[in-house]
């Protein structure tokens, strides 16, 4: 029995978002050597397993069971080991200091400005020092593409919040604004997208 929308997406024989990893993330994780990585918001674990292929140790949360489990399945058929933290993102974690070398979100649209700042502050928290967070999620201008991401405007990134949060980090890399994505049945097309590649201080 499924118990969030989340489930209920996943719960089909299908990988919603397809198997490949994201382009960006696929572009960026093939620079770094292995290490520590924890993925949040994974869903179905195309890039958590990507990331386990190249040799990292990889951790793997999400909020869907369904979605957990089908990464596991999705793992050992790759014959690699990801292991999986069932976690609501929108909720208060008691984030603890200095444990990942790198933190990967893909399109994790969970929740509004509030819940995202407290997030994005735990991230920068968990990472060790010269650790780096790694991610792509759609702007606030993604509404009129229609090519995927959530409807609601308050789940969808600003510029300034994503940029604000490492400020006194090292950001390697920036980019707002259009990519192509085909990514599954859900992310297809020209869509509007944040990157950030950002390094925290040492």
């Amino acid at each position: 029995m499924t118990t969030n929308s989340w489930d209920k997406r996943f719960n089909k024989q299908e990988y919603i978002y397809g198997k490949e990893p994201n382009v960006f993330i696929q572009s960026m994780l093939h620079k770094h050597p292995s290490c520590d990585v924890l993925t949040i918001a994974e869903g179905e674990g195309r890039n958590a397993v990507y990331a386990a292929e190249l040799g990292h140790s990889v951790t793997a949360w999400d909020y869907s069971s369904v979605g957990l489990d089908k990464l596991h399945q999705f793992a050992g058929s790759r014959n690699v080991k990801v292991k999986t933290e069932l976690v609501d993102l929108t909720q208060k974690i008691a984030f603890k200091e200095d444990q990942w070398d790198m933190v990967i979100s893909v399109f994790g649209h969970i929740g509004d400005a509030p819940v995202r700042q407290y997030l994005m502050d735990g991230i920068k928290k968990i990472l060790r020092p010269g650790g780096v967070y790694i991610m792509e999620v759609y702007s606030g201008r993604q509404l009129p593409y229609r090519s995927g991401g959530g409807k609601d405007i308050r789940l969808l990134y600003t510029p300034f919040e994503v940029l604000h949060i490492f400020a006194d980090g090292e950001i390697k890399h920036f980019y707002y604004g259009e990519v192509e994505r085909h990514e599954g049945k859900l992310h297809n097309g020209l869509g509007h997208v944040i990157q950030l590649v950002a390094y925290k201080p040492h």
